[in-house]
């Protein structure tokens, strides 16, 4: 079930095979985007040492480093400027790439693995570790692997009637 889904932060080091990260990414290469335009790119980071450099990059959140892999998510704004002008590169790159992230964490979550979106990190750094090319940007992060140890408790979530507003403000 989708609701059963939590971020983790402690991860096995056991490898996750090379088929079953192929459909993680193939299912998250699924998630809508304005105009199919597909504003993405994914970096596959298995390199401990480059790992702990992003892990740095993150503000120190080790357990990053922990995980077999780690998915950079990049916007590619100027592919969704060509159709959609500045509101393509200034929203729906964001938009396209939020989307393509959690369906990631989603698949991930059905084949037993846990994630944790990040978004708290240098930009610039991990755009100098990973080699981003002008014009891109890493907009999520997400470790992948077995988690190791005690499931975190559920965290409360706001009501449908604090949220869900009828017809107009």
């Amino acid at each position: 079930m989708i609701q059963s889904r939590k971020s983790i932060r402690k991860y096995s080091p056991k490898p996750i095979p090379e088929n079953e990260l192929k459909e993680i990414l193939k299912t998250g290469f699924s998630a809508p985007s304005g105009g199919n335009m597909q504003p993405w790119r994914v970096v596959v980071v298995k390199d401990t040492t480059r790992k702990e450099l992003l892990a740095k990059a993150a503000f120190g959140q080790s357990f990053i480093a922990e995980a077999p892999v780690l998915l950079v998510v990049c916007a590619v704004p100027y592919e969704s400027a060509e159709k959609y002008k500045e509101r393509g590169a200034t929203l729906y790159a964001l938009q396209d790439t939020a989307a393509l992230t959690q369906n990631i964490l989603l698949a991930s979550h059905a084949l037993g693995y846990a994630t944790c979106w990040i978004g708290a990190f240098d930009e610039d750094e991990v755009s100098k570790i990973l080699k981003v090319p002008e014009g891109m940007r890493p907009v999520s992060m997400i470790p992948i692997g077995l988690a190791d140890g005690v499931e975190p408790k559920t965290r409360p979530r706001k009501s449908v009637s604090d949220i869900v507003i009828t017809e107009e403000f």
